[in-house]
């Protein structure tokens, strides 16, 4: 919720600050210009595109599902990310989680290390700062949320940790594959 939020926020500051920023022509220039309806209908465009894409839930759920892969994979070669992101879209599809991307993602996340995925309640920063680990999260993303499910690895996984911990949740499922560094699991 709070990644829905910073970009619902980022979208708003983009058109404070261009709301702001036609605000302060000068009076004179305002005095002497004429406003076009073809400049207004163009600028309420603008807009409309601006709140479309910050709101579209296919956007959001990419954006989301790329940060979880970034902070919670991105070490790992393409195959792992895959499946750590197969791993959420495989919640979203289940009536155990919630229905959304973003709401697997963050479930859990106004409690302090006691979150789904432990970026999301650890209180730093949830910005990349890697540019190129970015983009591969964000194809790794592209690529989990696509129509074609035959190319998503581990169709029933829904579980994943590192193999460096051994949660107490983990006996209580059917262990399926291990990939680099996390051990994935299914409920059945």
């Amino acid at each position: 919720m709070r990644k829905q939020i910073l970009a619902w926020s980022l979208g708003l500051v983009f058109i404070a600050a261009s709301c702001t920023a036609q605000a302060e022509v000068s009076a004179e220039h305002h005095r002497s210009a004429i406003v076009s309806l073809p400049k207004l209908a163009t600028t309420v465009a603008s807009w409309e595109h601006i709140f479309r894409t910050t709101f579209d839930p296919r956007i959001l759920a990419h954006y989301c599902l790329a940060t979880a892969v970034y902070f919670e994979a991105r070490s790992e070669p393409q195959l792992g990310q895959l499946a750590v992101a197969t791993v959420i879209v495989n919640r979203a599809m289940t009536s155990t989680y919630p229905s959304s991307i973003c709401g697997v993602i963050y479930q859990g996340a106004h409690r302090r290390d006691a979150c789904q995925f432990s970026f999301a309640c650890d209180g730093r920063s949830d910005l990349p700062q890697d540019d190129r680990a970015w983009e591969t999260a964000l194809a790794v993303a592209a690529r989990a949320l696509a129509k074609e499910r035959k190319q998503l690895i581990l169709p029933s996984a829904t579980h994943f940790h590192a193999d460096n911990v051994n949660p107490s949740w983990s006996r209580s499922l059917r262990r399926v594959t291990k990939i680099g560094r996390h051990i994935f699991y299914s409920q059945g």
